[in-house]
């Protein structure tokens, strides 16, 4: 769970990271737009993946949430440097909406999918295969 937690949380980084350096070299406010809604949706994806992957590893379904939660935890704590150290237009956000948005984000979509995941199994009377 650790491992896929800190893959797929550095997948995030990069995805956040990319959007900063993306939005610091844009003018038009059409593209900044476009830009976040781009990254909102990598996020949902990436974090939707790890809760996936970690119940179907693990078989636990509340397993996908906490990966999801050390993920995020991750990514918050280096967006927010980043963001603190090159503050995007308009100025850096807070410390604390960094991590409440993508503490949500994390164990929404992460536990979310990894619930859904493990009932899918379940109700299709699928075994777990090694």
């Amino acid at each position: 769970m650790f491992r896929w937690a800190l893959l797929i949380g550095g997948l995030v980084i990069i995805a956040d990271l990319g959007t900063q350096a993306l939005a610091q070299r844009t003018t038009s406010p059409d593209d900044l737009v476009t830009i976040y809604n781009a990254d909102e949706l990598v996020n949902y994806l990436l974090f939707s993946l790890l809760g996936i992957v970690v119940v179907r590893d693990t078989a636990v379904f509340y397993l996908g949430a906490v990966a999801g939660v050390l993920a995020s935890l991750l990514d918050a704590i280096v967006v927010a440097a980043a963001a603190s150290m090159a503050p995007p237009a308009g100025g850096a956000a807070p410390l604390e909406e960094y991590f409440a948005r993508n503490l949500v984000i994390g164990i929404v979509f992460a536990g979310l999918s990894g619930v859904t995941y493990f009932v899918v199994q379940r109700w299709s009377g699928a075994r777990r295969s090694k």
